[in-house]
């Protein structure tokens, strides 16, 4: 079981393979360039659809292509940078997901064997690796490989609680830990360099703690004077973003954590509900504050200072969920794939023709946005944008 945010309900572990301007600092500026795309990213023949999981600096990505209600079939894949889609073997029946792609082009995900499924690490030429439970373990999954290979991922135990472990490239597992008197933790990210995960545990007060493992010691809370705290989301650095509170029933304050550990608290406009979406790989951290009535929604840029940029949403229904190294935002307003700029502009990203919606979900360092469409008979394409 795992607790939702610093004092969330327990809830079950999930499957794992299923415009005005306020701001520390207005917006100003000029237009970008022209925006390239969409492009379609088709599923393999026989498919109905498909979902981008990840995307690289390359242009890469990964994800899975589906077909069918029920049962509902999954395949792992990988598009190239043109959007070339190819299907990822497994040593089973072709099922499976892929989750997340380093920049040398290896990825993780889950696999069909013949026996029933496993965590997977294919190579850049796509070659299938089963990695190995030990023994009372099982319904692993990965969730991020570092650019050395590292892996790092969650299972259950015997006890039926989360817990989490690593892999090396040479295939050694190793279990991480629980806190003293804790009984489930969940590595959710690791560093580029494969030095620094971070996660969230339980510990023997049961309450949720943010914490890390550096180096392949023994794992530490990241804020240990607080009484519960989360590490929501970390960049390839090491860094990152969550929230600390002091007490029970209080408020959470939002805070990001530096590769060594270094806390700074963000800042905040009101003491609403607020969630942490992303961090750049330079440390800028986007989020939304929900305030009263529910759809009055505030987006929020912070910088890697700390300071905060509430973007321009025309109090429509909006949401962010990416970020680049520049402070470059995607999402969408409306049901509309949309572009923050750091220099004031925004931008509606073009649709299919005859579509409905569309939605902008990834952004890497080179301006590809990754997203979906939706046309007339609500049928979803995933998509590529490149900005220029």
């Amino acid at each position: 079981m795992v607790r939702d945010r610093v004092h969330g309900r327990r809830r079950p572990v999930l499957s794992l393979v299923a415009a005005l301007v306020v701001s520390t600092g207005a917006l100003t500026g000029t237009a970008q360039a022209d925006t390239v795309g969409p492009v379609a990213l088709a599923p393999l023949p026989g498919d109905d659809d498909s979902s981008v999981t990840a995307v690289n600096d390359a242009g890469v990505m990964v994800g899975l292509s589906s077909k069918g209600r029920d049962p509902r079939v999954s395949h792992p894949v990988r598009w190239d940078a043109d959007g070339r889609i190819t299907a990822l073997p497994t040593q089973g029946d072709g099922q499976g997901i892929a989750s997340h792609i380093n920049r040398h082009g290896v990825s993780v995900g889950i696999a069909a064997t013949p026996t029933g499924s496993a965590p997977a690490r294919w190579d850049a030429e796509g070659r299938v690796t089963t990695m190995q439970l030990p023994p009372g373990y099982y319904g692993a999954g990965p969730w991020a490989i570092s650019d050395n290979g590292v892996v790092v991922g969650t299972w259950i135990t015997s006890g039926y609680w989360m817990g989490s472990f690593r892999w090396d490239p040479d295939g050694t597992v190793t279990d991480l830990g629980t806190l003293p008197g804790g009984d489930w933790t969940w590595a959710k990210a690791i560093s580029d360099d494969g030095r620094i995960i971070t996660g969230v545990a339980a510990g023997h007060d049961r309450v949720q703690h943010a914490v890390r493992w550096v180096d392949g010691r023994p794992m530490t809370r990241l804020a240990p004077d607080y009484r519960a705290s989360s590490a929501d989301r970390t960049n390839g650095h090491g860094v990152s973003a969550g929230f600390v509170s002091e007490n029970p029933g209080a408020r959470d304050v939002p805070v990001t954590w530096d590769r060594d550990g270094t806390m700074r608290r963000l800042e905040v406009r009101e003491s609403q509900l607020l969630w942490i979406n992303a961090v750049g790989s330079t440390g800028y951290v986007i989020g939304s504050n929900n305030r009263y009535p529910p759809a009055d929604r505030w987006l929020l840029l912070w910088a890697p200072d700390g300071t905060l940029t509430v973007l321009p949403d025309d109090q429509l229904s909006a949401v962010v969920e990416g970020v680049d190294a520049k402070g470059t935002v995607v999402g969408s307003i409306q049901d509309e794939a949309t572009v923050w700029f750091r220099n004031g502009e925004r931008r509606r990203l073009a649709g299919m023709p005859g579509d409905k919606q569309s939605k902008a979900r990834f952004i890497n360092d080179r301006g590809r946005v990754v997203g979906s469409v939706t046309d007339s008979q609500w049928k979803t394409r995933e998509v590529f944008w490149d900005l220029k």
